[in-house]
Order: structure tokens, then C-alpha cells, then sequence
């Protein structure tokens, strides 16, 4: 399990965080979520860099240290200076027993080098979805979405509803109405590879969202009992 220490921050946004950021090499950051309220802090960048450099870990458990109590957190969103090695602002998001919470796990394709579509029709991966959210209780939340590319044949495409329920974690319901392509292979002629069916069903797909009534969100909601939506969006 990953730890991190985290100090109280006084003061929020502005010249501070800039200072901070700077001058000190300090992350500013805020903790929110469960029956809490939200907690602006500090966590050194160094100890960040390294606990992001660590396998699938937005989808991990992170134990934070504050003031000598101990309290379960995910990472919910991590913002990055566009050119430089230094993090600007993270939330943190409270784990809270038995409780399901939302996070983002990477997509993993396994088999690439069989798949058929490649091997025997001479076609390429396009890998659209690199990472997606998932709902899940801490103790289940999955390290990747693996998606088998084996028997994917060429101009196949791969949605959300072709995994399959899953007893450990589910999506949020909006992302499964969406039902989105997280890979297909495409097909080459005359050296292009051709996009045109890809692009159709786009076309497609939106003109079907603009016919569909709201989506039903429970489960979204259930796992945002965790989340404290003023979370300071956000002392940056």
C-alpha cells in the first residue's frame, strides 16, 4: 500500500499555492468526501512524483498520514504543469468502509500479438479508450479493465457492454448507456487505414443521444455518497 503524509494548509489558492508550488516544492491538495468536510493540504512533490510512477495507481488505495491519524483515500484527479515535472493541484477522495467509491483504472489489451484481425488480415489496433471509470468498494477495485484482443477481427470493434458483468465493480450507468468503443481494429486499403465506420458510428451515436431521456444515475449516486461536491472545485 502506498503512504503519503500530508499537512493542514492554512491558507487556500492565490499567492499561497503559487509559493507553495514554487518556492517550497509543495503540492497543494484538498481531502473531501464521507460525512467530512473537505480538507485543504499539502503533500510534498517528491513523494508524489514517486507515487504516481507506481502501477495503477488511481485505481489503488492511498493511506495518508495528517497530524498522526491515519484516513484511506484514492486519487480522484491530479493536475500537472503542461511543460514541467511539478503537480499543481490534487483531490483526494475518502474512502469510507463498505461504501463504493468512483475511480479510474487503466484499459489493458492482452494478446495483441494473436489477434486476428492483425495477424491474418493485416489490420491495425486503434486503442480509443485508454482508461476508464469504474464503481467499486475499496477492497474491489479492479487494477485494469482487460479487454482479450485473440479473436478481434478486422473493422470489429470492442464496446463497454461486449465485457460482461462483473461480481467486484460496476460502471457508472451513464457509461454503460453510452456503451463506448474502447477498441477495434482497422482495416487497411491502398496504405490508408480507413476510419469511415468508426466515424459513422459516432455520427450515429450522437444523433441517438439526442433522442434518449435522462439516464437513470443510482448507481452514480451511490457511489457518490462519498464525495462532497463543494469540494473546493477547488483551491487552485
Amino acid at each position: 500500500m502506498i503512504n503519503l503524509k500530508v499537512e493542514k494548509r492554512e491558507k487556500v489558492g492565490g499567492l499561497s499555492a503559487k509559493k507553495a508550488i514554487k518556492e517550497d516544492k509543495k503540492v497543494p491538495a484538498i481531502i473531501y468526501g464521507g460525512d467530512k468536510e473537505p480538507m485543504p493540504v499539502f503533500l510534498q512533490n517528491n513523494e508524489l512524483i514517486k507515487a504516481i510512477s507506481s502501477e495503477n495507481v488511481f485505481g489503488s488505495v492511498i493511506e495518508i498520514d495528517i497530524d498522526n491519524k491515519k484516513e484511506m483515500v484514492v486519487f480522484k484527479e491530479v493536475q500537472k504543469h503542461p511543460s514541467k515535472n511539478i503537480f499543481t493541484h490534487v483531490d483526494l477522495l475518502r474512502v469510507i468502509p463498505g461504501k463504493r467509491v468512483a475511480v479510474t483504472v487503466p484499459v489493458d489489451l492482452i494478446n495483441v500479438d494473436k489477434c486476428y484481425g492483425i495477424k491474418i488480415e493485416g489490420g491495425v489496433i486503434n486503442h480509443v479508450i485508454k482508461e476508464i471509470g469504474v464503481i467499486a468498494k475499496a477492497d474491489s477495485i479492479p487494477e485494469s479493465i482487460v479487454v482479450d484482443m485473440e479473436e478481434i477481427k478486422s473493422k470489429e470493434k470492442v464496446r463497454l457492454s461486449s465485457l460482461g458483468d462483473n461480481a467486484d465493480y460496476d460502471f457508472p450507468s451513464s457509461l454503460k448507456s453510452e456503451d463506448p468503443v474502447l477498441v477495434s481494429v482497422l482495416t487497411a486499403r491502398g496504405g490508408a487505414m480507413l476510419l469511415e465506420d468508426e466515424l459513422e458510428e459516432d455520427v450515429d451515436a450522437e444523433a441517438q443521444e439526442g433522442d434518449e431521456s435522462a439516464t437513470d444515475k443510482e448507481d452514480d449516486k451511490a457511489a457518490e455518497e462519498n464525495n462532497s461536491e463543494d469540494s473546493e472545485k477547488k483551491a487552485k
